[in-house]
């Protein structure tokens, strides 16, 4: 799986996305047959991996923002992915147990109630079914978001919305290693296990990341480019495709010998039923 994943996450840019997206599909150990949810799914791109691995799986997206699930669609077949919009702080639209896997990906920061809400996860889970989910470190490096790392540090505060806000853009709270194991155990989980990812980072990486995706997003951005550069897009045909990400690749293997002690960009947890 290592070596597929590898390929499939060539043309992802951002190298936090990349490690934990690889961290969370080993983690969430998919086999053959499996129902699988990726909950808070966002455009696609988790279940984008999930349908590209050699595996014959029913894949389901769920999420609450109506736009996400339009540009999901647009990103993968419709057909073949079910995908529903759903409120989790609400009931999800499905029966108890009723999935083997669920994929949380950068969503528990953005829920009023995180414990009610992963009861709810936990609902839809089968018994001894999988949970993997990642949320942003509230210990982050200090390259990774500049700006709030000084205010919060020096005023305990933070800009909370617009493009400067940063890793705290639309979101309700950053987590602790310690504070995320709480809200798991009390949800219910067991075998809660949680690993730091992303040490080492470009100077304002946060900021170049949504930067860069707005660039991407612009009508006045040629087709061509943004094919190029999707991260849905793995054919290596096209003449240089992947050498506009050469620099960052490079800078990423730091994090390959890092100890994983100190701050970090992502928290990444695995759990059971």
């Amino acid at each position: 799986m290592d070596r597929d994943l590898d390929i499939l996450l060539i043309k992802t840019a951002d190298i936090a996305l990349r490690r934990r997206a690889k961290w969370l599909i080993k983690n969430l150990k998919p086999k053959n047959g499996e129902r699988i949810l990726d909950l808070g799914c966002g455009d696609g791109f988790y279940l984008h991996l999930l349908s590209r691995l050699d595996l014959k799986l029913i894949l389901h997206g769920v999420d609450y923002d109506k736009n996400a699930i339009n540009s999901a669609k647009k990103n993968l077949d419709p057909n073949k992915i079910k995908l529903t919009q759903a409120d989790l702080m609400k009931r999800l639209p499905f029966h108890d147990e009723f999935f083997d896997g669920i994929v949380m990906s950068e969503v528990m920061e953005h829920l009023p109630d995180d414990i009610k809400c992963m009861k709810e996860v936990k609902r839809v889970l089968k018994k001894n079914g999988r949970l993997v989910l990642s949320v942003p470190n509230i210990n982050y490096p200090f390259f990774w978001d500049p700006i709030n790392w000084v205010l919060q540090r020096s005023l305990n505060t933070h800009i909370k919305s617009g493009f400067w806000a940063g890793i705290w853009n639309q979101h309700l709270r950053l987590y602790s290693a310690k504070i995320l194991g709480y809200v798991l155990r009390m949800s219910g989980f067991k075998n809660v296990n949680i690993k730091k990812l992303t040490h080492f980072c470009l100077p304002f990486n946060h900021h170049l990341i949504n930067l860069g995706a707005r660039l991407l997003a612009s009508k006045n951005t040629p087709y061509l480019l943004k094919k190029k550069t999707s991260k849905f897009e793995q054919k290596h045909n096209q003449p240089n495709s992947f050498n506009l990400f050469w620099v960052i690749f490079k800078f990423d293997i730091l994090n390959d010998s890092w100890n994983g002690t100190g701050d970090a960009v992502s928290l990444v947890a695995s759990a059971t039923k």
